[in-house]
């Protein structure tokens, strides 16, 4: 399972009330719209993140996929058919954004259900199932999903924890934590 993930900010002068409405609209009809391969899409409202601008709000899409070959799909349903003017009237009120793409690695959490997001850094060194091994220890029993940035797309560090309550990493696995709130 993939996931190709877009951060973004509106322009100045859009209210977060008027762009969340038009971003919550696009995100339900591109649910409905049967893109193959599209298995979950949705928008939060993120907290702080060193690669978005701090001085309003920003948002992080996870639009879930099966894999490689729908991510193709994804790009064309995403703009044609009925999404395609949602798609146009939230692009209209975007002023800048970045994205990356994901492999789901392990977890038991939903994204719906997460509050939270710790992107972290492998250590040059251990292996990567070493280092899983690592994260795992540090989540412990706690619900979570971790995710490994692919073909290095992206501004994000290379994994992303997300849970349903905040988890203390180390500082050694520099972490960079963010609030999550659904766009519903």
């Amino acid at each position: 399972m993939l996931a190709y993930v877009f951060w973004h900010w509106p322009r100045g002068g859009v209210s977060p009330e008027a762009y969340e409405a038009k971003l919550a609209s696009f995100q339900r009809i591109l649910s409905s719209s049967r893109v193959p391969g599209l298995l979950e899409a949705l928008s939060f409202r993120v907290g702080s993140l060193p690669w978005v601008p701090a001085d309003g709000p920003a948002y992080e899409d996870w639009y879930v996929v099966k894999d490689f070959s729908a991510l193709d799909a994804l790009n064309e349903g995403a703009v044609t058919g009925n999404a395609r003017n949602p798609h146009d009237l939230i692009a209209k009120d975007y002023l800048k954004g970045a994205g990356g793409v994901l492999k789901l690695i392990s977890g038991n959490v939903s994204l719906r259900d997460a509050l939270s997001a710790t992107w972290i850094e492998k250590p040059i060194g251990p292996s990567y199932q070493s280092y899983y091994d690592d994260v795992a220890g540090v989540v412990g029993e706690k619900e979570s999903s971790l995710w490994r940035r692919q073909l290095v797309l992206g501004p994000s560090p290379q994994f992303c924890v997300h849970s349903e309550d905040p988890i203390e990493f180390p500082q050694s696995f520099r972490p960079v934590v963010s609030t999550l709130r659904l766009i519903q």
